[in-house]
Formats: C-alpha cells, sequence, structure tokens
C-alpha cells in the first residue's frame, strides 16, 4: 500500500512535540531547543513586512488567506488519532479569528510597533482572564508586572500616533488584538490536554473559515488575490505562521517555558525593525518607549527568581543520655 507523503512527517512530529523531563536534556540538545525558539521568533517578526507590503488586499482577506495556508500546512503533520473535537474548540476559534483579523487590520491602520507591542499587552489581560475562567489567582510578581506594563500601554495610546488618519483606530484594534491573543492562551490552556499540533490548525482553518463567513456577509465575496499576491500569501502562512510554530514546539522539548517565553521577546523587537529597514516606517518616540516598559513587564513576569540558598545544619550528635527513654 502506497504511503502518503506526509506520513514520514507525521511520524517525526510526536518526537518533535513530546515534552520530555528537562533534566534529561544535555547541553547540546537545550542549545539547539534555543535556536529553534529563537528561529521561530524571527520568522514570526515577518508580519509586518507581509501585511504592509501586501497593499492592494484588505486586511480580511489577508487574515482568512494567512490562515488557510497555515492550517492547510500545518494539518498533514497530525496524527489522526490526535484528532479530537471539544465543545470549547468553537469560542476558541472565534476569538482566534477575531485575534488574527484585529491585528492584520491594526497593521495596516498603524504602525508596525505600536501594533505588535500592544499585542503583547496580552500577558496583562491574561490575568483577569485566567482569574474568571479558570480560577487561577495572579501571583504579587503578576500584578508588578502588569503595573510596569499598563505604563507603557498607557503612553503608546495616548502618545503612540504614527501620522496616519487611522492611528487610533489602529490602536484600538491593536489592544483588541491583545485581548484577543489572551483568550486564545487562555483557551489553549483549558484544552492543554489534546496535541497542539492540532489545536494550531484547528485554530488557522477554523479561524479562516469564520473570517471568510465575515467577508462574505460584509461584502458579499471573497476578493480573489492575483498571483504574485497569492504566492506572497502563501509564503506569509507558511513562512510565517506554519513554520515558526513547529520550531517552537520542537524548541519547548528542551527549553523551559519561562526561558522560551524570554526568548520569543525578540519578535516584538525585530518586528518593527525590519518595516523600517524594508518598507521605511519608523515608530515615534513615545511608542518606543512605551515599548520598552511593555516588553520589560513581560519579561519580569518570565525572568527566574533567585531562590535564597538553605543555611546548611550541623547535626547534634546524639548521646547515650538523650536517646535513652524517660
Amino acid at each position: 500500500m502506497a504511503r502518503s507523503p506526509s506520513e514520514p512527517l507525521r511520524r517525526l512530529l510526536p518526537e518533535v512535540i513530546r515534552p520530555v523531563p528537562l533534566e534529561s536534556s544535555s547541553r547540546s540538545d537545550r542549545a539547539f531547543g534555543r535556536r529553534c525558539i529563537l528561529a521561530a521568533a524571527v520568522l514570526w517578526s515577518l508580519s509586518g513586512v507581509f501585511t504592509k507590503s501586501l497593499a492592494g488586499l484588505d486586511a480580511g482577506t489577508i487574515a482568512f488567506f494567512r490562515g488557510l495556508f497555515a492550517g492547510l500546512a500545518l494539518l498533514p503533520l497530525v496524527r489522526r488519532a490526535n484528532m479530537q473535537l471539544r465543545a470549547p474548540m468553537i469560542p476558541l476559534v472565534i476569538t482566534f479569528a477575531a485575534m488574527t483579523g484585529l491585528f492584520i487590520a491594526a497593521m495596516k491602520a498603524t504602525t508596525a510597533a505600536n501594533t505588535i507591542f500592544l499585542q503583547y499587552s496580552s500577558s496583562l489581560w491574561a490575568v483577569p482572564l485566567s482569574l474568571v475562567f479558570l480560577r487561577e489567582w495572579p501571583d504579587r510578581r503578576s500584578l508588578w508586572c502588569i503595573g510596569v506594563a499598563a505604563f507603557g500601554i498607557a503612553l503608546i495610546v495616548v502618545r503612540g500616533g504614527g501620522g496616519g488618519p487611522n492611528d487610533s483606530l489602529g490602536i484600538a484594534m491593536a489592544l483588541g488584538s491583545g485581548v484577543g491573543y489572551a483568550g486564545v492562551a487562555v483557551g489553549l490552556r483549558s484544552l492543554r490536554g489534546l496535541d497542539p499540533m492540532w489545536l494550531s490548525s484547528v485554530n488557522n482553518l477554523g479561524g479562516a473559515l469564520v473570517l471568510g463567513l465575515v467577508l462574505l456577509m460584509v461584502s458579499g465575496s471573497i476578493p480573489l488575490p492575483t498571483w504574485p499576491q497569492a504566492g506572497a500569501l502563501l509564503l506569509f502562512g507558511i513562512v510565517q505562521m506554519a513554520i515558526p510554530y513547529v520550531l517552537f514546539a520542537r524548541g519547548l522539548r528542551d527549553v523551559p517555558a519561562p526561558e522560551a517565553g524570554l526568548i520569543a521577546l525578540v519578535e516584538p523587537l525585530l518586528n518593527p525593525l525590519w518595516v523600517l529597514l524594508i518598507i521605511g516606517e519608523a515608530p515615534n518616540e513615545p511608542t518606543l518607549t512605551g515599548g520598552a516598559f511593555l516588553l520589560a513587564g513581560v519579561a519580569l513576569r518570565y525572568l527566574p527568581l533567585r531562590r535564597p540558598r538553605p543555611v546548611p545544619t550541623v547535626a547534634t550528635p546524639v548521646t547515650p543520655t538523650d536517646s535513652a527513654p524517660g
């Protein structure tokens, strides 16, 4: 019986994403895991360049095709036995569609720096959402981090314009994208018993379906891209979405989640840099200052705490008198 081309990949993937005890990872494994996560962050950071290069397409169409191509690229890597449906997937898919649609729309309306920094405000919104839906209470450290990040968010909202007529709308949509990002994170945590590759496939394909329905209701059709635009959208979905996810999942095998979160902060740093170098769009000073505070708050959440070393105690010798019964 002939095997499908994706069968070797399906056999490999469980080894890629299966969690293993970090103590069993060698130093070279850790280094390889860090490189995978760094590569994922670099590829994720290309969203601004892709979006702003597709000037002839609206945000909804871009988000639709990006999710469609990413989902189609990930789906063949999922084992059939892991394809399980759960009721909470429905609100998760709708939230994912809202997040991606708002993110692309914000990227179109305001600067890439405003958009990517405010999407990372998800760390702030995730705390109350986790409290409401998962009954997870924040610790004192989380509250301090929220305070630092909130100052940066306020600075971007009040002073972080890029000079365009739709800056205020773009900033509002970027904040909405951050709320959606937090909702997706909480939803994924509630479904953490399922295959993450399957969840990513469902989110991208289901999100594309939701976005497609919205386009049909609003404009009556889904605009078809030209062949060059279709090629760019294909790269957008596979290179910027699908491949980084596989790399990040592979890196998590050997790198603790807090360290992975710190490495992933390369994405919001590089995103506006690529846009500046390739598109020529420069963020203003309040955006950079606010972004620094926001990312500092996120980084503080992931930085490991140094625990005080226990003071060694000297055992007191037991004398025959001490050990005798009273």
